[in-house]
């Protein structure tokens, strides 16, 4: 039996003589709790991933901006500060 998306369909009287087992509803809460705190964690880290990324390029274009004003130099004592 196929859907009008070409798909197949499980019929009606399969589900109805089939049965299958589904958790507890205690259960069903714990496991929508873990995936909100999994989510939540998900979150947190794509934030901290598009900051570590902004901070990335801010360096970038300071050390682009001092080598291009010329504070590099090829004196082994000199030190650049990336601020």
């Amino acid at each position: 039996m196929t859907g009008t998306a070409g798909q197949k369909r499980v019929p009606a009287e399969f589900v109805a003589l089939n049965p299958f087992p589904i958790p507890p509803l205690a259960e069903q809460k714990r496991i929508v709790a873990k995936i909100d705190e999994l989510m939540k964690l998900c979150d947190e880290l794509e934030e901290q991933l598009r900051q570590s990324k902004e901070e990335s390029e801010s360096l970038m274009q300071a050390v682009l901006q001092e080598a291009f004003e010329g504070k590099y130099s090829e004196e082994p004592d000199h030190q650049v500060s990336v601020a």
